[in-house]
């Protein structure tokens, strides 16, 4: 019978598949738990994301990534990453964050524009390639790593590349090194440079949440100053982190008006007008906003959503190598510091001017 052919054909097609990719995330994950449950929470400071891109790139600059992984790691990086990002919505409410005032959500609002325009504007005074300035652009104007994922997901044409031909997961992985390198720096730097500035913990919980690059770099920094300190910040960067699903729907329909018909005939799908790890986003906000989901369920799903991110990210690490990035990586190291410097001043313009 053809619907017997059919469905037979489609389990054997789906059993390969699974027997192609399982080995690869399966070692993604082990990376993975031993970079957050080990690494990360003996060290608190270190973002167990860094720790798992950092794995990555170290297996493909040695050599060491088994060929049987391959399929698996590539896998990993992009559908576990979207996975991710759509349960992170579920760690925002629209309630809470209209609570911090207008003013310091313009605050926000105009430190993540400038940041982003700024960074796209001096990516071509320093010669970064389009894609990687759009994928730094918008990691350290909103949220790290996951910022990053979210940006390379909507710029990739539909083969892995993007419209200037490159490939996206290699971008992504020098994007997610040099912003979680930066975030790093801004992390250690803020609390003692907001000593010397005479800031109170609401002020510097406002700056800190709306220049300081990763959500657990945030908190490790406001976590030194103070609980108000921490509280303050926390809500501020997800204010910014609300921000993922325009920016990246902005990105997405940029991308779409910039691309041929031709052009997508040959790179392969057409991508959807707004990529639906976005609407995913979208709806989690939405339900979290909407409903009183009890808290040991916040809780599990965002231990979930950081391990999802976590096995993504060593997948999107073994992406690139190292001796490469070192080679070419140039612009993007100095367009990354730069845009730090954007962000943080920016965001202490607004301090200041919040008085």
């Amino acid at each position: 019978m053809p619907f017997l052919q059919t469905l037979t054909t489609s389990l054997s097609r789906l059993w390969h598949r699974t027997a192609e990719i399982l080995p690869g995330v399966a070692l993604a994950l082990i990376i993975a738990i031993a970079a957050h449950r080990i690494i990360a929470e003996l060290t608190p400071v270190i973002s167990g994301l860094l720790v798992a891109v950092l794995a990555g790139i170290a297996l493909r600059t040695l050599g060491w990534v088994p060929w049987w992984a391959e399929s698996g790691f590539g896998w990993a990086a992009k559908k576990l990453l979207r996975a991710g990002i759509v349960l992170l919505g579920l760690q925002l409410a629209l309630g809470d964050l209209l609570g911090l005032g207008w003013e310091v959500l313009a605050v926000v609002a105009v430190t993540v524009s400038v940041t982003f325009f700024g960074m796209l504007g001096m990516g071509r005074l320093f010669g970064t390639p389009r894609g990687t300035a759009m994928l730094l652009a918008t990691g350290t104007a909103i949220c790290g790593a996951s910022a990053v994922a979210a940006a390379a997901a909507a710029i990739d044409r539909g083969d892995g590349k993007d419209d200037d031909g490159a490939p996206v997961q290699s971008a992504a992985a020098a994007a997610v090194a040099v912003v979680t390198l930066y975030g790093t720096v801004a992390m250690l730097a803020l609390p003692a440079l907001g000593g010397l500035l005479g800031f109170d913990q609401e002020q510097m919980g406002i700056w800190i949440g709306a220049s300081v690059h990763e959500v657990g770099q945030v908190v490790a920094a406001g976590g030194v100053i103070g609980a108000v300190a921490l509280a303050t910040a926390t809500l501020v960067k997800l204010a910014r982190v609300v921000l993922l699903a325009p920016v990246v729907a902005g990105i997405s329909l940029a991308g779409r008006r910039g691309r041929s018909t031709e052009a997508e005939s040959t790179a392969g799908r057409r991508p959807p007008l707004v990529p639906l790890f976005v609407l995913g986003f979208l709806a989690m906000m939405a339900l979290r906003s909407g409903t009183d989901l009890p808290q040991s369920t916040l809780d599990f799903t965002a231990d979930v959503t950081t391990m999802l991110l976590t096995t993504a990210m060593v997948g999107v690490g073994a992406a690139v190598d190292l001796r490469r990035l070192l080679r070419q990586g140039g612009p993007a190291l100095l367009l990354g510091g730069a845009g730090t410097v954007v962000a943080v001043g920016t965001a202490l313009v607004g301090v200041l001017l919040l008085g």
